[in-house]
């Protein structure tokens, strides 16, 4: 997975009041103005509690997660599994009727698009997997209810552990879009290639269940954003060693969804 990169500062401290929080300083841009507008909405919902935040800084103040444990350090792929999808069905949030977040069909319609036309003239990311992807998330469009404020990033890295609060989800991209999408950059994260399809199948099966979509849904969640992540890195101009890995992985998601 090859998501945009941006460096940003982060500093712990204490208030005066010695409550623990985190100070996280990047250079102002669109993304890290979103990430604090879906702190904002969450407010402490399942996600890092939003302090305060200046966009002319690029500055967010927030709760500092202690002891900030990564979710893949539990080392138990289900229980891991179970955790990810409590979240997702709390983090979603009503679109605001003022906001700046951008939309999935946007980021799809943009990457799919210039993937075809100008990034990839070698073709390495095979044209057959983009019109796959593309009529998969035309159909979860197609047969949604309602577009809600997806985090768009929540992964393992994403989750962290808090002694007070339990779980709980940083680094929102905040991202509008059908509710079951944010299982899609979960179910491709932290995949050993040995274990890859056995993990993967799992995954589906439990998220499936947690959350009440298709394993047809999930898998096709996951199709999207796999995709969507191999067309970015054209963009980051990062194509990884394991490049092949993710198109075999996709290939996978198309037979589970029965293409």
């Amino acid at each position: 997975m090859c998501p945009n990169m941006s460096m940003n500062y982060i500093e712990f401290t204490t208030t005066a009041a010695g409550e623990a929080v985190a100070l996280k300083v990047g250079v102002p841009h669109a993304e890290l103005f979103t990430e604090m507008e879906a702190l904002r909405l969450y407010d402490g919902r399942g996600a890092a509690r939003l302090l305060d935040a200046d966009r002319e800084l690029g500055a967010i103040l927030m709760q500092h997660l202690q002891p900030g444990t990564m979710l893949w350090h539990l080392e138990d792929d289900r229980r891991e599994t179970r955790v990810a999808a409590s979240l997702m069905s709390v983090l979603p949030a009503p679109v605001p009727s003022t906001h700046s977040f951008p939309t999935f069909s946007r980021w799809v319609e943009r990457a799919f698009r210039l993937t075809r036309t100008e990034w990839d003239p070698q073709e390495l990311m095979p044209r057959d997997l983009i019109d796959r992807a593309e009529k998969a998330f035309k159909e979860i469009e197609r047969n949604t209810t309602g577009d809600v404020v997806l985090h768009g990033d929540l992964h393992h890295e994403n989750i962290l552990l808090d002694d007070r609060s339990g779980w709980i989800a940083i680094d929102p991209k905040g991202v509008i879009g059908p509710p079951c999408l944010e299982v899609g950059r979960f179910v491709q994260n932290q995949l050993p290639v040995e274990r890859r399809e056995e993990i993967v199948r799992e995954r589906v099966h439990i998220l499936s269940a947690e959350l009440g979509y298709t394993r047809e849904t999930v898998a096709a969640s996951a199709l999207v954003d796999c995709v969507l992540s191999h067309c970015w890195c054209f963009e980051d101009d990062e194509i990884s060693a394991n490049w092949h890995d993710g198109i075999d992985l996709a290939r996978m998601l198309c037979h589970m969804i029965g293409s």
